[in-house]
Parts: structure tokens; sequence; C-alpha cells
């Protein structure tokens, strides 16, 4: 049976408010070309007509995630992302603030902060076209038998990253075209990203 795209996995504290931290305008840029490249958004025919995809920026010790199901939405307001103050892989449980739930992809994202003190930004898309070219590209992967919100999934994906370093990109084998990339910059996140589905393309 396939995976169930969008359900929360993990446990979590929720304090309902407007989030007062800003979020760099640099998001809604590279949210935008995601969108147009279908690499984020909501399509009836994939992943059960659930959204899929999610950004997020670290703000101090704590980041800022696009909220869970606003993969639909054509722009973003600050209402629609959570900030996630607190998180423990190992207990698979955070806290987050703001109007909408954080993403169900917040402790992947966590991981990936946890991994490096540099990375500002990371971007989760969802591209077929990379995710099936991934061994060619010579990505680095997580195995197949990690389904995504879990967590091992996000103990691998520290792993990983920690192995990698402060830029990167991993597909998740066990997460269907589900495409991870970090950088110290939004640039350096999106350009990852761009780069590997062009050289495809082209």
């Amino acid at each position: 049976m396939a995976e169930q795209e969008g359900v929360i996995k993990f446990s979590y504290e929720f304090e309902k408010r407007l989030t007062i931290s800003e979020v760099p305008w640099e998001m809604q840029i590279w949210r935008d070309l995601f969108v147009g490249y279908e690499l984020i958004g909501q399509v009836p025919d994939r992943y059960g007509g659930f959204g899929f995809g999610n950004l997020s920026c670290r703000v101090g010790e704590a980041f800022s995630i696009t909220a869970s199901q606003t993969g639909g939405l054509k722009r973003l307001t600050a209402s629609d992302y959570a900030l996630v103050d607190d998180w423990s892989l190992d207990r698979n449980h955070l806290s987050a603030s703001g109007v909408k739930e954080p993403s169900s992809e917040s402790l992947t994202h966590a991981a990936i902060y946890d991994s490096c003190p540099s990375v500002r930004f990371v971007f989760h898309v969802h591209s077929p076209l990379i995710w099936h070219a991934r061994g060619p590209l010579g990505l680095p992967e997580t195995s197949a038998e990690i389904p995504y919100g879990t967590v091992l999934m996000a103990q691998t994906l520290k792993e990983l990253a920690r192995d990698i370093g402060s830029d990167g990109m991993i597909a998740m084998a066990g997460h269907e075209d589900g495409i991870i990339a970090w950088s110290t910059t939004a640039m350096g996140a999106g350009s990852l990203i761009f780069r590997a589905l062009h050289q495809q393309a082209g």
C-alpha cells in the first residue's frame, strides 16, 4: 500500500497564534519557482490529491516552516508558516506555534538543522525526474525501507547530512519522488535542485 502524503506522524505541542518571526523574502521567491515547476503544489492525480513539498529557514535557535497542507496555495502569508522552536528526534516530538500546524515533514527539516549549525535553508520538493535519476546523478539516498516522517528517517538524514556538510541534497528512496536539499543560503539550496533537474531535462 502506498504511503499517504501529508500525514503528521510525530507528537507535538502546538500554540495557536500569529507567528511574529519574519519569514525571509527568499522563501516566497523560491516557492514560486518550485510551484511553477510542479516541485511543490497540489495536483489531483499525484499523491492522492494531497499537497506536497515544503520549505523552511532557520530563525535563531528555531526554524520557520510552511504549514501542513499549504501546497495548493498560490502564495503564502505569515499565517501559512509555523515556527518550530523545540524538537527531539529520539522522542519523535516537537513544539510549534502559528495559525496553522507545522508540515508533516518538520522533523525531517529538524534533522538537517541538527546536522550542521551553519545550515539556514532546507527545501523539500517532489521531483519524479530527479528521484528516478538519483543513481546516475550519484545522489546519496535513504533506504527504500524507511518511510517519510519516521524517527528512523530523521536520524538517517541527520547522519547523512552530517557527513555531506553544509550544502547537499539527498533522495528519499522510501518517499516517492522526495528530494531534500539544504544550504547556508536559499540560493545554494535551490540551485542544487535546479542543477539536478536541468541536468536530467537537458
